[in-house]
């Protein structure tokens, strides 16, 4: 398996994979140099660790050839696996259910906004198109489980007026993660202009309040810190 990082942080076993399949232009995960792992010494890492809950993240995990091997293994040595993905290998999410706890599926814009998903992900417009209607399949796979949606708040593409539709597609998940854009300088690249935390903390609070209309649970991470909304 390609890995970029086996970790111990935030209370919790992270795997961070190498691999994806976008190229977005803000990404820092796709240049970061990674190691060929064995499944073996995967699973020896989380294995070891007191902490329950196994991370799984980086790029794109579900481009690894040995995902469903390695959460079998980490389901059968009693971990809690939550895996992350952008949404586009519903067919590998289906066969994960039932070795996880729950997902992370990534939404970077409403799904109805073909070109601003074109820039953000620096795909073509077909390709586009079908990454939409298999993130789609995704979600709705997804909601079997736990479902936490992550959104990297690029104001470009996320702000109050889109934030209302990417919540009708996102009801039913149980958490909602909103990313302040450049507030970590080791998890984005400058784009659009942007070399500093955006936007606002007051106006992602804004959001936050917003999206709780919708979901259940309401975290926004950023320059302030970890800040947990509900209902």
């Amino acid at each position: 398996m390609r890995v970029i990082k086996l970790s111990e942080a935030e209370g919790q076993v992270r795997m961070e994979f190498a691999g994806c399949n976008m190229k977005c232009p803000y990404c820092v995960h796709i240049h970061q140099p990674f190691t060929e792992v064995s499944l073996e010494t995967a699973l020896e890492f989380a294995s070891s660790s007191s902490m329950k809950t196994v991370y799984l993240g980086g790029a794109e995990p579900t481009l690894q050839k040995e995902l469903l091997p390695l959460l079998e293994g980490l389901h059968a040595a009693g971990k809690q696996v939550l895996l992350k993905s952008n949404g586009m290998k519903p067919d590998v999410i289906e066969q994960a259910l039932p070795f996880i706890h729950g997902l992370v599926l990534e939404i970077k814009a409403p799904l109805d906004d073909v070109e601003g998903i074109m820039e953000l992900t620096g795909m073509s417009g077909e390709r586009t198109v079908k990454y939409i209607d298999l993130l789609e399949k995704s979600l709705d796979i997804a909601k079997q489980k736990w479902l936490r949606v992550w959104v990297r708040v690029i104001p470009e593409y996320v702000n109050k007026e889109t934030i209302r539709r990417i919540l009708q597609t996102v009801e039913g998940a149980d958490e909602m993660m909103l990313y302040q854009f450049m507030s970590k300088t080791d998890f984005d690249r400058p784009f659009l202009g942007h070399e500093e935390p955006t936007p606002s903390w007051e106006e992602l609070e804004e959001l936050g309040k917003i999206a709780l209309e919708k979901v259940q649970n309401v975290i926004l991470l950023g320059e302030k810190g970890r800040k947990v909304l509900e209902k």
